[in-house]
């Protein structure tokens, strides 16, 4: 991912995230407009699985997930290096750099899981669909507060006297941006998750169903779906300011050529470098 990302990117690796963002809004917005258009679901907010169930929605609902969740990754590997380089700079701690790596692996797994919704259609393979579900929305909603709290430490450890008011106003922008966000990420998921749940038992008891009684709990447990898939997404958009500080993005291997000499470095191999020229943002 970091080779593909430094590839296509180098030091505009700022637009990741934009288009990260650009390219799930058009992903579900095509795969809800076509299962519309269709009569595969109902156009007042069914949920986000639903909108890709049925040929051909389907394949294009599996391709853009997957797709989106390998930028995901993508963007959570970049963090993690572009935080990586500040703390080695910084000499920070074991402590902090646990934490960025533990960052790092709950990004990871977030995206496996968002994976999983896209690879496992809800109406055939539910056990999986809802497995990756949990992945993507329970553990992407720590990784929010993690890298949080990796701000809070970014804006310390990078402040100088000599910054202006505008990068501290910015830094500090991001950093509210990100609290307010993440605590509407847990919000939504706690309405999404109990909503939902009452919607289940409620009708299976026979208490209605969603075209009637059980309307309102219906819509509340659609909308704040998608409202949390959309704010997780957009968290993505903070790590914009800190990209864009990136201005030497190297990959390079060393090659043994036999008697324990190994060559000079090579581009585009395994072993990952990043320096950033500039002093870090967020």
């Amino acid at each position: 991912m970091f080779l593909a990302a430094s590839w296509c990117f180098g030091r505009y690796m700022w637009i990741l995230p934009i288009i990260t963002l650009g390219w799930l809004i058009l992903s579900m917005g095509t795969t809800y407009g076509i299962a519309v258009a269709l009569n595969h679901t109902f156009p007042d907010f069914p949920y986000i699985s639903y909108t890709g169930v049925e040929v051909p929605e389907r394949g294009i609902f599996t391709f853009a997930i997957a797709v989106t969740a390998i930028m995901l990754a993508a963007n959570a590997e970049m963090r993690f290096l572009f935080v990586k380089e500040i703390f080695r700079e910084k000499e920070m701690n074991k402590r902090w750099k646990d934490t960025n790596t533990a960052g790092l692996i709950l990004g990871l797994v977030s995206s496996f899981g968002l994976l999983l919704v896209g690879c496992f259609q809800v109406d055939v393979m539910k056990p999986p669909h809802y497995f990756g579900a949990f992945l993507c929305f329970v553990v992407a909603i720590v990784y929010l507060w993690l890298q949080t709290v990796i701000t809070w430490k970014l804006r310390h450890v990078a402040q100088k006297q000599n910054d202006g008011k505008v990068w501290r106003a910015i830094r500090l922008f991001v950093w509210i941006f990100q609290i307010l966000n993440s605590a509407a990420s847990t919000i939504l998921l706690i309405l999404f998750s109990v909503s939902k749940t009452t919607y289940k038992l409620q009708r299976k008891a026979d208490m209605g169903t969603k075209w009637d009684t059980l309307r309102g709990v219906f819509l509340l447990s659609t909308t704040t779906e998608w409202l949390l898939a959309f704010s997780i997404m957009v968290y993505v958009l903070t790590f914009i300011p800190g990209f864009k500080r990136l201005r030497d993005i190297k990959v390079k291997v060393t090659v043994d050529k036999g008697g324990g000499e190994k060559s000079g470095a090579i581009p585009n191999g395994d072993q990952q470098e990043m320096r950033s020229l500039e002093d870090p943002l967020v």
